[in-house]
């Protein structure tokens, strides 16, 4: 659910707006709605830390590379008395070099590789023979294409053969070059023997700068971070100031914030002793308040699906507990593994003890992912390839029961996907009724009493509740009513007036919705097809394993074990990604759809002083 927020108006007097600022960070529970980034962008000093921000973000990205490079493991202390802006320089400056000190010895590679077929050579022995009034140019060119006649003309002299090209040297006594039909290869200011003493002394003063970079890592990479968080926290502070609008003459400015509604108490008490004139009042729908979810233990986990989309408007409502029983099930059944569950169940434990906090979170959602796959990927009949309902196992007998065929599994797939399109339809009903009014809502209800009234009345006929003559007018009757709801209560607010219209796009509105349910409805078959996919897979691997394993003792179950862990995790890999992502598209397509999901909400984060953590 998304936390009821009250929203503040703050006018302060211009001298008292620093102060004031300081007093708001120091409760930290204020959202203070900040002007946009570019507006902000246009003052001078704060670009300035902001690209001061950049050059730290970017360092530090740079030394914990080295880090995980060099698997170093204990970081020094933090030093808060250390000069931020002088290690940042002197880190920028090692990596600089050593960035400048790879291009040259890129290019002293590159140089080598261009002159090595014309042999070792030193530059001061051409310059004598041009003093003499000879003069020496290097040629390359295929071997068919060698004239014979050069050798007499140009003195020309192989040097080397490269394949099928050839290399050589002209001598003539013109210190033109001759214009031969072949690539000229113009001359290195250095011999081969001078160029690797060149680079000899690069690579050299490459360690030294990687040495220099490894221990300012280990020493000074926690104190850059300190500093880092001490830029953001200025800049933080710099845009919130900067959000305030002027008046009367720049002398009073003006503040827009926001707080749960459960600390407003305190908040209004906190502020009641400060300079300043403040109002409070509950948010309007022209407002846009910032969002704060509040979900129970096991919907909070599926936050992490949420952000990925896109976060509600504050004045709708938050799907997350309603789409994350769902999730589970969808994910279960495309992977449709119980033994890849417990894989994924065994992993999910080492990701809740990781200490940071998104593979923590990351760690919860996968443990109910396997268990779910678990529970699932047994009722789609498949434990690590090998098909549930063949074991002969005793104890398993009992259980086959609900194990379902590849049929049963089909219309499983749009028995779900139907149950979760009347559940999302629902929450459309009741939220716009509780929304905008019971009229807004009937357009939605009458979409629900078509599909539900009508199946209600099939099963009743079904099971003979109700005479099979009646099953027709009862029908009609259901539809009807429907039908009534749907053409002439889907634009409310035009009133009477609005009628004729309404019909028109109730007509149109029909077409569309009993198109796009059915599309809906269709695309619940990729649980069926990516589940099956997943176990055939897994069946070929071991047929594999089986069919390609020598008969030789011990050299068997090797090969055979190298087989099924490759070929398993090479299908956990792959169809975990297809479990991740199309449940997550039945989700923010189908069921958000269908739910009148509207995002567009921005996260709380209120004004507050940041705090170093290593």
């Amino acid at each position: 659910m998304i936390t009821k927020m009250k929203k503040y108006d703050f006018l302060i007097y211009h001298k008292d707006y620093q102060n004031f600022l300081l007093k708001l960070r120091e409760l930290g529970v204020v959202h203070v709605v900040q002007k946009q980034q570019g507006i902000i962008a246009e003052d001078s000093e704060l670009a300035t830390w902001m690209n001061k921000e950049k050059r730290y973000q970017e360092t530090i990205k740079n030394l914990t590379r080295i880090i995980n490079d060099k698997n170093i493991k204990n970081l020094s202390d933090v030093d808060k008395n250390a000069e931020g802006n002088k290690i940042l320089k002197e880190a920028e400056m090692l990596f600089e070099e050593k960035d400048r000190l790879l291009l040259d010895k890129q290019g002293i590679e590159k140089e080598i590789d261009r002159i090595t077929p014309l042999g070792q050579f030193l530059p001061e022995n051409i310059h004598r023979l041009e003093e003499k009034g000879w003069y020496l140019h290097f040629y390359v060119t295929s071997e068919s294409k060698f004239d014979p006649q050069w050798t007499e003309e140009y003195n020309a002299i192989k040097l080397i053969f490269n394949g099928s090209q050839i290399y050589f040297a002209t001598f003539t006594k013109s210190p033109n070059t001759p214009h031969i039909e072949a690539e000229h290869i113009r001359l290195s200011e250095y011999s081969i023997s001078e160029w690797k003493k060149k680079m000899m002394g690069i690579e050299s003063r490459i360690k030294e700068i990687d040495t220099e970079l490894t221990n300012m890592a280990k020493e000074k990479i926690e104190t850059l971070r300190y500093c880092e968080m001490i830029v953001k926290d200025h800049i933080n502070f710099e845009k919130v100031e900067l959000s305030g609008d002027r008046a009367a003459a720049d002398k009073l400015l003006i503040l827009e914030g926001y707080v749960p509604e459960d600390v407003e108490p305190k908040t209004t008490e906190a502020l009641l002793n400060e300079a300043g004139y403040f109002n409070i009042s509950t948010p309007t729908p022209e407002d846009n308040p910032p969002i704060k979810l509040k979900n129970n233990r096991f919907a909070k986990v599926f936050e992490l699906i949420t952000n990925l989309y896109d976060r509600p408007n504050y004045h709708t409502f938050d799907l997350t507990a309603f789409f994350a029983p769902f999730y589970i099930i969808f994910f279960g059944l495309c992977l449709g593994d119980c033994g890849y569950g417990m894989i994924i169940l065994l992993a999910s434990l080492f990701l809740r003890r990781s200490k940071d906090e998104f593979m923590r979170n990351a760690g919860k959602l996968a443990t109910y992912l396997g268990i779910g796959t678990m529970i699932f990927g047994f009722v789609s009949g498949g434990f690590f390839g090998i098909s549930i309902p063949e074991l002969q196992i005793s104890w398993l007998q009992p259980l086959k029961k609900i194990i379902l065929d590849s049929n049963q599994l089909f219309w499983g797939a749009l028995v779900i996907g139907g149950i979760q399109i009347i559940y999302a339809l629902t929450i459309k009903a009741i939220t716009t009724w509780m929304r905008f009014g019971f009229l807004y809502s009937l357009d939605t209800f009458g979409w629900l009493l078509t599909i539900v009234g009508n199946g209600a009345v099939y099963l009743l006929v079904k099971k003979e509740l109700i005479p099979a003559e009646l099953q027709p007018t009862a029908h009609i009757v259901v539809t009807s009513v429907a039908g009534f709801m749907m053409l002439f209560f889907n634009s409310p607010e035009k009133g009477l007036r609005g009628v004729p219209g309404s019909i028109g796009s109730g007509l149109f509105g029909l077409y569309s919705k009993i198109s796009g349910l059915l599309g809906d409805l269709l695309s619940y078959i990729r649980l069926f097809a990516l589940g099956i996919s997943g176990s055939v897979m897994g069946l070929v691997f071991n047929q594999l394993a089986v069919g390609f394993a020598p008969d030789v003792i011990i050299v068997k179950q090797l090969v055979m074990i190298l087989i099924l862990l490759f070929g398993h995790t090479i299908n956990i890999f792959i169809n975990g990604i297809g479990a991740f992502v199309h449940p997550m598209r039945l989700t923010f397509v189908e069921f958000y759809n269908n739910a009148g999901f509207e995002g567009g909400g921005r996260m709380y984060e209120p004004f507050r002083e940041l705090r170093f953590e290593n």
